[in-house]
């Protein structure tokens, strides 16, 4: 019976070592909402106004103007450069990107130099 006893103390504070855990240190933080500036670096022969941000979960969009882009979205989102939705014949799809509070979106339109930084990508992702 004294046997019992202890297991029980045991189990109980594993329990209760467990909850801890998992309260303070595994426990991830709730999706926080984040104002996000995006600069638009430009390497394509189109104005600014061709390009826009987007949320890629919720599909909102924000378009730049003076090289500026604002929206807000989750901390668990991730956003892209994309056409502007008034420009219904163009298509571009950038890049998905975690959201921060400030970031630059490179447009690429040359076919090289995008292939290039696809490659660089893949040569950084599967280094031996």
């Amino acid at each position: 019976m004294k046997q019992a006893g202890i297991l029980f103390v045991i189990l109980s504070l594993f329990g209760i070592f467990a909850f801890i855990a998992w309260e303070f240190a595994l426990k991830t933080e709730p999706p926080k909402m984040v104002f996000v500036t995006a600069k638009l670096d430009n390497k394509c022969e189109f104005h600014e106004s061709t390009f826009a941000i987007e949320v890629y979960e919720t599909g909102a969009t924000s378009v730049f103007k003076d090289g500026i882009a604002s929206i807000t979205a989750r901390s668990d989102q991730r956003i892209r450069l994309v056409t502007n939705p008034a420009f219904k014949n163009v298509q571009y799809d950038g890049d998905l990107e975690p959201v921060v509070s400030s970031i630059t979106l490179t447009a690429y339109c040359d076919v090289s130099e995008r292939m290039m930084n696809i490659f660089k990508s893949m040569n950084e992702t599967f280094k031996p």
